[in-house]
Formats: C-alpha cells, structure tokens, sequence
C-alpha cells in the first residue's frame, strides 16, 4: 500500500471516527455524503470552526469592525475573505461569529468574478474553504500553507463542518456526460498524471504558461472530481488561445505538437518533446479525446470542420507593385477567382464592366459560404468594401465611401462582440482599415540603421546591407555607436555587403559600429482599424452610417487585420522614432480586444526586420508572418514564430546592445532554456535588398497544417519597381517541421496554381470555428461611472476620459530600452534589488509623466502633448486619468523632470477604459521571467512560486492600506482630467528667451556667437539639442541652464546655472526641459 493512500485512509477514517460520514468517503461525484449533523449549523461552526480561524487564519484575515465597514462599501472587496476580531485576533461577539459564518456559507459574486466557499455539489475537500489553506501534496492551490498533515486536527475539524453543510445543503453533482468529457476524465487525465504534467514546475498551479492545470486532490480516492476534470478540459482545450486544432486535423494540435519530437513533426517544447511518440498508445489517446471534440463541434455548428472546397485568389498582372505601408497606389487588371477543382471561376468581372478595376485581398467567411474583398474601379474612386455570395455570386456593398480620399481596405471576418456562443456560423462582424482621419504618417525611414561586421579604415562591411550596387552612392553615413562614434562620410561606392567612403575615417572599422544612412521618408494616409457589424440584406448603407466603430488610436500606419483564437485581433502597426541613441523603424504586431480595447504590442518591437506583414495563426498556435522592408515592392521572407518564447535574440540586430550574439558559442541568457521566438524558414529569400531564393507573399495556414502562399522565384531585387516577379500560389508542406531549434527545417514546396500572370492572397474555401469575442472594455466604474451600453459592446460617451493604472513604472522601465533576455536588469528606483546598486540622480525614476499625440485642429496632423504627469509612489505604482481616443506613451522622469526612458510604442484607450501596465515587482519572477528571464540576469532565479500575501496585496497608488480605501486619482479630483499641455517655441520658449537671454545673445555682438533674436533664433537653440535623440538629458543647453553635466557631448566652460546674473525660476527650466523632451516643436 502506498503512503500517500495510507494519508486518504487515516484521513477519512478520523472523520468517520468523529461521527460526520460513515461508509464510503464523500469525495466521488456520485457518493453522497451521509451521517449524523446537527440541528443549528451556526453553533457547530462557532464551536469547532471559529477556534481553528483564531488560532490559524485570523493574522491574515481578521480585522477590525472599522476596516471590515471599509472594506465592505467597495463591491470587489466582498471577493475578499474577511471578518471582524478582536485585538486579540478573537472572533469574540456572536454577531460577529454570524457574519463568519455568512463569508463561508453564502458565494459572492461581483461581476464576472465570483468567490464561492463550499461547493455543495462535490465533497468538502473541494470546497475554497478547505482546499485553499491545504499544502501543495495534500492539493492545496496557491496560497500560504496552514495544512501541511491530513492528520492536522483543525484540518479534520474543518472539513467535518464542511461535510454536515454539504449534507444540510445538497445539490445535484455535475456528471460527465459527453463523449469527449469521458475520454478525457478516464484516459487522458490518466497519462497526464503518469506523465508527470501536473507538476509545479511543469502545468500545474504554479506554473508559467497559459496551461495552469488542477492537480486534483490526492486525499480524494479519486483525487479528481467531475468540476475539476470539467475545468481542466476546458484549459487543455485553451481558455485564451486555442491549444487545440478542431477545424481540421487534430493531429495539428498545440497540445500534440509540443509534446512529440520535432523529428516526428512536433514543434519545440520549452519543456523538452519527449512526452509522447507519434502513433504510440498515449498518443493516440489524444487523438481520440480530440476527434470526439471534434465531432461534438461539428454537431454544435451544424457543418462538417476542415473540408477544403478550392481556393479563392487574386490574379492580376504581374507588373503591379505595392509597398506594404502604402496600400492606396492604384493597380487595375484583378479580378477574384475561385479554383475549385479544375474548374476557376472568376468571382468579379461582373463588378467593373467599364474596365479593368483594382481589387485586393480577400477573405472567407467562417461558413465558407461568401467572400469579402476592397474594390475600387477607377483612380477617382475610393477602395470600399464589398462581399459576395460564392455559390449565387451576388454581390453587396458593405462600406459607402464617396470621397475619393477615404478608403476602406484589408477587410477580414471576425467573430460578432454579441455572438458569444459562436455556434452561428453566418453571423459574424466585419474588421477592416481605413483613413477617416484623414492624416498622415510616415511610411518609410529617414535613416537606415545597420551594424558592421568588419570594415577598414574606408570601408564598412555589413553581410545584412544586401541592397543592390550603387544604390548608397552619395548618401551620407554618420557612426553613431562604437568604432568612430559621431564621424560623417560620403559612400561613394556601395555593392551587396559592403560601403565604400570618403575621406576614411580615424580607425578601421570593426563590429562594434553602429551606423546610420540617410533616406528621404515617404508619407502616405494613416489607417486604423474599424468594426462593422455584418449587415443583414437591404439594410447595409443604414448599418454602415450607424454602426461603424472605430478600434484603434495609432500615431503611425497599419495594415492587414487578423483574428487570434483568443478573439483578440491582431494587426501591423508601425513606430518610428529614436531610442537609446539609435533610430527605429518597427512594423511590430500588436493586439487588441474585439472592442478595440486593451491595445498592446504583441511582437517584433526593436527587430532587425523592419515590418511584419500579414500576421496569422497557425492551427498549432504559431504564428507566420511575412518579413519585407517599406522600400519592398513585392514581398520578403517566410516567417513562423512562437509568442510562447517571448522577446528573442536575433543574430544580427543593431537596435539591441549585443554585438553578433551567435558568433561565440551558445548564447548564456537569462532563462533556463531559450529558443529564439522566429525563425525564417527559407534562408535563401530574404526580407529587403536583392533576394537569391526569390519572394513569398501573405501565406495562410491551411487546416492540414501546411501553409499555402503566393512565392516567386530568384533571384528578386524587392527594391526594383520593374522587376515583376512571377507569382504563383504554392502549398509549403513541413517535412517533418518548418523550424527547429535555432533555425530553419525543412518543407516541401508544392505548385497549386500557376499562369502568366501573378496570384496572389490566396484563401482556401473551408468551413472553420469561429474564435470567441474574448474579453471586453475593462472599466472602474467608481472612477469613471457606468456605461451608456451595458454588454456585448459595452460603450461609455465619447468624451469619458480613462483611467491609466501602471503597477510598477520602474520595473516595466527596465524593459523600455532592451527587451532580450540576457544580462542584469537594473531598477532605477531607490536600491536596485536585483544589483544592490543605487543609480545617479538624473537617471532615478520619480514621476509618470504621459505624453499624448493630439490633433492640431489647424492641420489636422498630431503634435505630442504632456497629458498627465505624477509622482510614482514607493512601490513604483501610478495611476491617472487621461484623455481617451489619443495615442499616449509613458515616461519615466527623474527629479528633475527630465525623461529617463521611454518605450516609444503608443498605445491608446477607449472612453471609460481601464488601461493598465506591468505588475506588482513581487509577482514578477513567477509571472514574467520565463519570457523575459530574471532581473538579476541569473537564469536560474526566472522560476519561483508567488508569494501569494504580496501578491494579494494592491498597489499603494491604487489601494489606501491605513484607511482600507481606494485613493482618489491625483489629477482627476475635480471629476475632470488637467488639460492637456503642449509647449512650442514661439508660444513658450521664445518669450523666456527675450526675458532672459537677448541681452547678451542679440544680433548686435552675441556671446558665444549665439544670437536669440528673429527668425533663426529657433535653428539657432536645436543646435544645442540632440537632433536625433531629442531628450532634456542630452541636451547641451539643458546643462547650461541648471549648470551640471548630464548625458550631452559637450562639456560646461563654467560652473553653476546660466545665465548667472539672473537664472531662470525653475519653472522656466521646466518649461525647457518639457520642450525638448516632447521633441523641441518650432510652432
């Protein structure tokens, strides 16, 4: 006999022994729970339970009646399990005994949250009361251990009372009913426990991943109970994104993939691949759990899942460039086709009888029934939606743009925000860009950033500069890091690989230095993304004038909508600027909810690759993307990508502060295991410049597995508006897998379709699960009210302002600059923890301050603004309300009120939002680290449990802990936020120069040879400002006003403040500090 089924006997043989069961244990789904109870429930819980609350709980969860009072008035703190004591800790009143009682009797429910403290359905072990104080080996879930000894008399104690409530109050058990219920319970759950996936460090409550499974109680005979198998096939299935594939074949699972060898077609697995074994027993136990889902499924929507009936694509001629970011060129000569079988239909030509139109990508509908494309059929018109009916090819107008500047491109379909059953197939939402704004963005670098591998005293060699000869010749390139730092020279000659200069420069180059080349910056319309509910027939120009919603607030371009299975729509964003020293130029994937809530970048921020295009999931949870640079006209390289490896290390990154990272040895980073996040699968093609492998275009995961794109073959220079490769449509087939460890696989490609001219967007004609709606729009309704509509959609006016919650401002600082997961991450705030050091005043961390991008009415262009800016409390926690519908970035400012750092990635909130950042520094190692690895840089401390008392606890910029209260907002106390302040020169800066300046800095004689008067005068001052990297502390003329060295080159020909006779207040210093850190406007 084991000795944990020793514990199960002498535990349930002492309850027996105390007279509350007899027979068999109450711990099954079908035993009843049986025996002698007494009369008043309230007196045996004062007798035996209110003692073991004293004597074991009473530290954490006792408090005063004047706190309990406070605590109560706040609707999410009845969550909490709270009752009134004594000094003494003592429940001491029989009033008070009876509201304990009531907090572990009677659920609560707030919202969607709930706290339940007896399931009467199920035995007293499963119940929160019971199991919550539990130890990890009896099946405690996280939460300080009291129970460490099933022989623990309060233990038995408790569960007794538990037990006779049960009975006092029972209701009807939850059976497994299902087919695919009772596989899992009794044949999967089994391999999963032999196999070791309940574990701690591997799936189980503690672990870090979205795959938190129950454990089940081992003190049950069963250990499991049918709420907790229900819940843990719910989790195995994906409760945020899917981890299993039921549209297709469900071999094609996240949950199969990652647990058999890469070899036998598996993905890599952070926890290793060895679990199972294509076609072994324990494997096709997995396979039969998901064929029986998949076969429920199917019944509940009413279709069979994963049958492709053809492809719809594009064809057009093959002269017809478009660069991702500038989508508005107009290219006629396409039309839509269905190739099914060996028939093709041409889906448009009726569409544009009076010549050839321009029609781009479409998209499937989740029946696989109708298709939805942008359209427009001349120059002067502009793109607009529209959708057709494949089998009757009846067409309809969605979108009703009549100005030929507003366009309405990229439309896909996505599942309806009031549709969470998702069984409905036919009802969906339509997400899509457009300009209604009416501004513009850049589109295209100013500079081009590269990192040298090698190079002599006039040349520079990097391997990534593949453009093609000559294409650099009598640019300018400036070193800004390392090897010559600050030099200009002319590039008089450049070829694939290599940059040519003059004159040379002080030192040869090596691989330390970082340059940059400068390029004219294109401009084009500014896209967003926009919902509309899919109108019913006849009321579509109605809809659309009512019913279109506005998802996102971005600063810079978008393009190319997609659907995560989370529900969560993802989509490119481009950000631009400079950080840390060096220029950006990002298409990152960021994600927002189906509302267009809850915006947060996702992946690729400070990548090597300029854009990733055309982001989509794969049936196993991966991602595959297309890699390009804006000066592509055709494409670039083929991209698959884990989110689950978080930030990665890209072999030749300039915007990272590694220096060829993969050239000695393997990488020693700050995680146990690290994969990079992606890989391009196809070396030979690649993302800009001259490509030998040729060109990939918007592949789409097919429910197979396999991925069918548009590729032409090599070589293609990507930058040649003539170069007019021919694309076909290919099925890439993994053989056995696209990517291993730390690079490429291999894969078979296979011709589907080719002609003379070029097919593109290809989109298989498949029946498939819709993804559900996901979570909404997170309020705080004390703060900003209630909502104008209340569920699916829930909308407050759009002037409600938002709240801005930020956990911990210095923490998530130490990520702003470098994300990779190597070396020490430093917390500029106080003493370090992680280092023990302390940082200089200018770079300590002291204020939020939030900068929005507002519309200038007079140019409808945004101009950057201070929105909000607050002191950071002691935990490093801030919270404030902001303007909503405007793009804001974070800062971190020192004492000074200069800026620190800044993430640079933009991010907005919709009216009466609740938008919130990092977490609680103590939660950080069990939360974050498996992505982004330990703050002390030590790969062995990224694992750890939660200390779940400080985790429990709330921030002290939120939470009030002396007066058991929630704070007021600093600057929303008037129930309206602080305007918005912009600062330009001549409106703020020029006056202070007259006042104190122009006496000695006049045309007439200036000191130093700095004049401040007339027009020049605001040429003059940026000379005395980092141009490129625009921040307070770079800022020569910073220095000279409060008279101390900071970051800026230049040294102070004298000490103290300028001018000396008279400084400025500072106030006046604050209002030059605010100037340059919001980028030194000249308006």
């Amino acid at each position: 006999m084991s000795k944990s089924r020793t514990i199960k006997e002498r535990f349930w043989a002492i309850l027996t022994v105390v007279g509350v069961i007899s027979g068999t244990p109450a711990c099954h789904q079908d035993a009843e729970v049986v025996g002698t109870v007494p009369v008043d429930s309230f007196d045996r819980f004062r007798s035996a339970v209110v003692p073991v609350l004293e004597s074991r709980c009473s530290g954490c969860h006792g408090v005063s009646e004047e706190e309990y009072e406070t605590l109560s008035a706040e609707p999410q703190n009845r969550l909490l399990l709270r009752w009134i004591t004594d000094g003494g800790l003592r429940i001491s009143t029989e009033q008070h005994a009876r509201l304990a009682f009531l907090r572990f009797t009677e659920p609560v429910y707030v919202g969607e949250k709930s706290f339940v403290p007896i399931d009467f359905a199920t035995s007293p072990l499963a119940s929160a009361v019971v199991r919550s104080p539990l130890g990890e080996r009896l099946g405690g879930v996280p939460h300080p251990v009291i129970f460490s000894s099933a022989d623990d008399p309060d233990l038995v104690a408790l569960t007794a009372w538990v037990a006779a409530e049960i009975s006092h109050h029972p209701e009807l058990s939850t059976h497994l009913k299902s087919e695919a219920e009772l596989i899992f319970a009794n044949e999967v759950v089994p391999v999963l426990a032999r196999k070791g996936c309940f574990g701690s460090n591997c799936h189980g409550k503690h672990a870090f991943n979205d795959l938190k499974l129950d454990g089940g109680v081992p003190l049950l005979p069963e250990r499991f109970t049918s709420g907790i198998q229900e819940k843990n096939r719910r989790t195995m299935l994906g409760e945020t994104t899917r981890l299993t594939h039921l549209s297709g074949d469900v071999e094609q699972s996240r949950q199969i993939k990652k647990s058999i060898l890469v070899d036998q077609g598996g993905i890599v697995h952070k926890g290793g691949n060895q679990f199972l074994k294509k076609g072994d027993p324990d494997y096709q136990v997995f396979v039969k759990w998901l064929q029986a889902e998949k076969r429920e499924a199917e019944r509940r929507v009413g279709a069979q899942l994963g049958v492709v009936d053809g492809w719809v694509f594009l064809r057009r001629p093959r002269s017809s460039p478009e660069r991702y970011f500038e989508p508005i060129r107009f290219l006629p000569g396409g039309d839509l086709f269905w190739r099914r079988g060996t028939q093709e239909i041409n889906l448009t030509a009726g569409l544009h009888p009076d010549g050839p139109a321009d029609i781009r990508a479409a998209d499937v509908s989740y029946d696989g029934k109708r298709v939805i494309f942008a359209m427009r059929r001349d120059a002067s018109e502009p793109f607009n939606v529209w959708e057709l009916d494949l089998l009757t090819q009846e067409p309809r107008q969605l979108t009703f743009s009549v100005d030929p500047e507003v366009f309405f491109i990229d439309p896909i379909y996505a599942p309806s925000v009031a549709d969470l059953d998702g069984s409905d197939l036919s009802r969906a939402d339509v997400v899509m860009l457009s300009n209604l704004s009416k501004q513009t963005a850049p589109v295209s670098p100013d500079v081009l950033l590269g990192e040298a591998e090698r190079g002599g005293l006039d040349t520079i060699e990097d391997f990534q500069r593949t453009e093609k000869v000559g294409k650099f010749v009598g640019r300018t390139v400036r070193v800004l890091r390392g090897t010559n730092a600050s030099e200009s020279r002319t590039i008089v000659h450049s070829e694939p690989g290599k940059l040519t200069v003059t004159p040379p420069f002080s030192r040869p180059i090596d691989s330390t230095t970082h340059y940059i080349i400068d390029a004219e910056q294109r401009f084009a319309p500014k896209m967003d993304l926009y919902r509309l509910p899919l109108a019913g027939l006849g009321t579509e120009k109605e809809l659309f004038r009512s019913e279109l919603h506005r998802m996102t607030y971005s600063p810079d371009q978008a393009r190319a909508p997609s659907v995560r299975s989370s529900g969560e729509v993802m989509a490119t964003f481009l950000r631009t600027g400079w950080q840390a020293g060096r220029p950006f130029f990002n298409g990152a994937i960021f994600r927002t909810h189906a509302d267009g809530s809850n915006f947060h970048t996702h992946s690729g921020n400070r990548s090597a690759v300029a854009i990733f295009a055309n982001n989509r999931e794969m049936p196993d949870g991966r991602e595959v993307r297309i890699g390009r640079d804006a000066d592509s006209w055709w494409g670039g390289s083929l991209i698959v990508s884990d989110h689950q490896f978080g930030p990665s290390i890209e072999p030749d990154n300039p915007l990272d502060n590694l220096d060829h990272p993969y050239l000695n040895g393997p990488l020693k980073t700050a995680l146990p295991r690290f994969f990079p996040t992606f890989v391009s699968v196809d070396p030979d093609v690649l993302d800009h410049g001259i490509s030998p492998g040729g060109v990939y275009q918007d592949a789409y995961p097919l429910p197979d597995g396999s991925l069918l794109v548009s590729y032409a073959s090599g070589p293609v220079d990507l930058d040649d508006l003539e170069a007019a490769p021919d694309f076909d449509l290919v099925r890439l087939v993994p053989d056995p897998e696209f990517r291993g460890e730390f690079g490429p696989g291999s894969f078979r490609r296979e011709v589907v379709l080719a002609s003379p001219l070029a097919e593109l967007w290809p989109r298989p004609v498949v029946v498939r699960l819709k993804e559900r709606p996901g979570p909404m729009l997170k309020t705080e309704r004390d703060i900003l009210g209630p909502p104008s509509v209340i569920g699916a959609g829930t909308r407050y006016p759009q002037t409600t302002p938002a709240l801005l919650q930020i956990y911990d401002l210095p923490l998530l600082a130490a990520f702003f600059e470098q994300t990779t997961p190597i070396g020490e991450r430093h917390i500029a705030h106080g003493t370090c923890g992680a280092c023990g050091k302390t940082s200089a005043d200018v770079d300590q961390i002291q204020f939020l301050r939030v900068v929005g991008q507002l519309v200038d009415h007079d140019t409808n262009e945004l101009k950057k603004a201070v929105l909000a800016e607050l002191p950071i409390m002691a935990d490093g926690s801030v919270q404030a309300v902001i303007p909503s519908g405007v793009p804001f970035d974070i800062e971190a400012v020192n004492g000074m009120g200069m800026t620190v750092s800044s993430p640079h990635r933009w991010l907005y909130a919709h009216p009466g939002e609740k938008h919130t950042l990092s977490i609680p520094r103590s939660l950080y190692t069990q939360t974050c680290a498996g992505c982004h690895g330990s703050l002390s840089g030590v790969s062995e401390q990224s694992v750890g449990l939660v200390d779940a008392v400080t985790g429990a606890s709330r921030t002290l910029a939120i939470w009030d802990a002396k007066n058991h209260r929630r704070r007021t907002v600093p600057n929303f106390e008037s129930g309206s936020p602080n305007p918005a302040e912009f600062i330009g020169f001549e409106k703020d800066i020029r006056p202070l120069l007259e006042k104190h300046c122009v006496s000695c800095h006049s045309d007439v004689e200036p000191k130093a040879g700095l004049s401040l008067t007339g027009p020049t005068a605001y040429e003059k001052l940026l000379k005395l400002v980092d141009k490129d990297d625009r921040r307070a502390t770079r800022s020569h003329l910073i220095e000279r006003l409060v008279g101390r060295e900071l970051y800026a080159p230049a040294v102070l020909p004298t000490a103290g403040p300028h001018p000396s006779p008279k400084a400025l207040s500072q106030r006046e210093i604050s209002t030059f500090i605010r100037w340059i850190d919001l980028g030194a406007y000249g308006l």
